[in-house]
């Protein structure tokens, strides 16, 4: 899959450079119904739908009502309260949801940190094949021993992850971004992610057609740094080396996955597209399958507790997010009397020196991301939350 997109996403456990766009999408997926809203309460949307994924940790983070702290590639239930911890420094947290929602938190004083932040709740029913899919790539990031040092800083290179079948000899013909390599010599690192073999470097490769034709130990998945004759290094490629048995089994959902990933980025840009896969990949190659979900710890929920008197009541969009046919207008309320909401809709935390709200949003032609919280005088105040509204294309 040849990418031309970046970004710059930390993976977890194994981190392997910025998030990339594949250039070839195969298909998409419809827009499924949206979830109902009458009949079903937050905390029941919560108890009931799939996990997403925690990424990117840094500093300290748990879901309120338990101590353990996230770490990258953690579940994460829709509609959970995430606070922050109270030591000193930079606190943020990247979540991706099974609907394809991407969101970004981010605090540093201590007064800003103490708000929490609310998780959005699904917008739409998840497809089956997304819940399992992200089920798979958590599994793969428990999976894998590798420190989450910034792999990616050390090797900044182009990505790539792709499905070959192998044929005579133990070669495999890769396209993609390796299609668009100038014919001539090369040399390439090998590096077997399952260790049944020993890492092999400076190989030697020769171009001279529209894709590459790669030597490889056999069947099994393969971390190779392509550099040219001049000693540049080209690219970062990931080969997944299958049996032509194994291309229903692991091509196929590949390809779903590569979809998807690349829909949803276009959806919700910063997406970790490469990450994702290579996770992907390995949980399908290696047979890394996901084990059964630990029940989410119970959603807290403003009004839950017995001290939630003392606590502003969180602001409510109306409508609620979602995506939409043309230009939305989006109302805030909160049930506190007399609170004050403060909103950002640059993606920043609202602090107290952000816009109050006096007056609706409008989303005009694109997606706006609204964030906000509410204070009222001799409470504390509520959690940030998060409304994502997007207008869809007329095209789609």
């Amino acid at each position: 899959m040849h990418a031309n997109m970046p970004g710059n996403m930390i993976a977890p456990r194994r981190a392997r450079g910025s998030a990339l766009l594949p250039r070839i999408v195969l298909g998409s997926l419809p827009l499924i119904a949206l979830l109902p809203v009458s009949g079903t309460t937050l905390a029941q949307q919560a108890a009931q739908a799939p996990l997403g994924i925690a990424w990117e940790v840094r500093g300290q983070w748990h879901v309120a009502g338990s101590n353990a702290s996230l770490l990258s590639g953690d579940a994460i239930p829709p509609a959970a309260l995430l606070q922050p911890g109270d030591e000193a420094g930079s606190h943020a947290i990247h979540i991706f949801l099974p609907d394809g929602q991407r969101i970004f938190y981010e605090c540093f004083a201590p007064a800003d940190c103490a708000h929490g932040f609310r998780v959005p709740p699904l917008y739409r029913r998840p497809d089956p094949f997304a819940v399992e899919m992200l089920a798979r790539i958590r599994a793969a990031c428990a999976h894998d021993n590798y420190s989450p040092a910034a792999r990616g800083e050390v090797r900044p290179l182009p990505r790539d992850e792709v499905v070959a079948v192998i044929g005579a000899g133990s070669r495999v013909q890769v396209a993609g971004l390796a299609a668009d390599l100038p014919n001539g010599r090369y040399t390439y690192d090998l590096l077997p992610v399952d260790r049944i073999v020993p890492a092999e470097f400076h190989r030697a490769l020769e171009k001279g057609g529209r894709s590459l034709m790669l030597a490889l130990p056999g069947a099994g998945l393969y971390d190779l740094r392509i550099t040219d004759d001049r000693n540049v290094p080209r690219i970062d490629l990931f080969v997944a080396a299958i049996r032509a048995a194994d291309s229903v089994s692991i091509a196929g959902p590949f390809q779903r996955a590569s979809a998807l990933l690349g829909d949803w980025n276009i959806d919700y840009q910063g997406w970790p597209i490469h990450e994702f896969q290579w996770a992907y990949l390995e949980s399908l190659v290696l047979n890394i399958r996901p084990q059964r979900a630990a029940a989410p710890v119970a959603v807290a929920l403003a009004g839950a507790s017995s001290s939630a008197l003392e606590v502003t009541a969180e602001p409510a969009f109306s409508p609620r997010p979602g995506v939409f046919l043309g230009d939305t207008a989006v109302t805030l309320r909160c049930a506190t009397p007399g609170a004050t909401m403060h909103f950002t809709v640059d993606n920043s935390q609202p602090l107290d020196r952000s816009p109050v709200y006096t007056a609706p949003i409008m989303v005009k032609g694109t997606e706006l991301t609204v964030k906000a919280y509410a204070s009222a005088q001799g409470k504390k105040d509520s959690a940030v939350v998060t409304g994502i509204f997007r207008i869809q294309d007329q095209d789609q």
